[in-house]
């Protein structure tokens, strides 16, 4: 674990922003698909 504390932000950085990003985007493709169901029942 010190390693990841001796690690500059150029390579943490995108690290991070992806555990944000993957599960927003995972939210937003949910929430999308609701929002298809619901404007078209039929598919």
């Amino acid at each position: 674990m010190a390693e990841w504390s001796k690690a500059p932000d150029s390579s943490s950085g995108p690290r991070e922003r992806a555990w944000v990003q993957i599960p927003l985007l995972t939210l937003l493709f949910i929430f999308n698909v609701n929002i298809i169901n619901q404007i078209s029942p039929s598919m």
